[in-house]
């Protein structure tokens, strides 16, 4: 028998390579590119601007404001101010104080009244012609009292149970009290009472308040001088009864009013 032989199998062509690209060496970035060029110039304006900002608002100062609402005539108190931070331009900082100026002010007298939170100016204080005053502490029964707050004025008046004013007519403050009033002349007994009640002082500075035994409370009234003998011999009688004031539009409380009225017992 004819043997057979198996022939070898021949191997497929191996297909030929491309030759490889010719490299290619990236350029430089130069600084003349219009892109890196409009970049930085956006970073230098924001620092710049920022710079500004902060610098302006590093300007701040502490001015002093009103911490109430504070009527005409009141001379103020350490707790009648605080500070506040604000940026004013040069020509408004030049009106108003600022904040270490504020223990320049206590005792000053205001000329107009001042709202809480508003910038104080020079404007706002009486000049040194303002008529000097006393603190004077006037003793008052339990509820002879309205709710009072520092900065209120008040009338006050006395009972005397004789039924005969002082000499002076005893009402208001200086002139006020004299005849010309709706209240009985000078020395006049009034009738039909069991007694009289005068006005001793009017549109006076409440200043503070202290609580005595008994439910009396001792306030404290800031008087013009001629009237603290007023207030000192109030403070000695058993009956004074205050009067809160209110104010209308203008910030006045009107004129004092009647000076005496008969009375009907304590």
């Amino acid at each position: 028998m004819t043997e057979l032989t198996i022939a070898p199998a021949r191997p497929e062509p191996t297909p030929p390579v491309p030759p490889s690209p010719p490299a290619r060496r990236l350029g430089r970035r130069r600084w003349r590119d219009s892109r890196l060029l409009v970049g930085v110039l956006l970073v230098l304006v924001s620092v710049v601007a920022g710079a500004r900002l902060f610098t302006a608002a590093d300007q701040t100062r502490q001015w002093v404001v009103a911490a109430a609402d504070l009527p005409a005539g009141h001379l103020i108190v350490e707790k009648d101010l605080r500070t506040v931070s604000a940026h004013l331009d040069g020509a408004t900082s030049g009106r108003y104080y600022p904040g270490d100026r504020r223990g320049d002010l206590v005792g000053a007298a205001l000329a107009r009244p001042v709202n809480a939170g508003e910038l104080v100016s020079g404007a706002d204080f009486a000049g040194s012609g303002a008529p000097a005053t006393r603190l004077v502490p006037v003793i008052v029964k339990s509820g002879r009292v309205p709710v009072l707050a520092p900065g209120d004025h008040v009338d006050v008046f006395v009972y005397q149970p004789d039924g005969a004013p002082p000499a002076d007519g005893g009402g208001g403050t200086g002139a006020e009290g004299a005849a010309g009033t709706d209240g009985p002349a000078a020395g006049e007994p009034v009738t039909g009472g069991a007694g009289v009640e005068i006005q001793v002082l009017h549109d006076v500075e409440f200043v503070a308040e202290d609580r005595l035994s008994g439910g009396d409370r001792s306030l404290s009234l800031r008087v013009p001088v001629d009237d603290a003998i007023r207030a000192v011999a109030a403070s000695q009688s058993e009956r004074v009864d205050i009067v809160k004031l209110e104010r209308d539009a203008r910030g006045e409380v009107g004129s004092s009013g009647p000076s005496a009225a008969p009375g009907y017992g304590r």
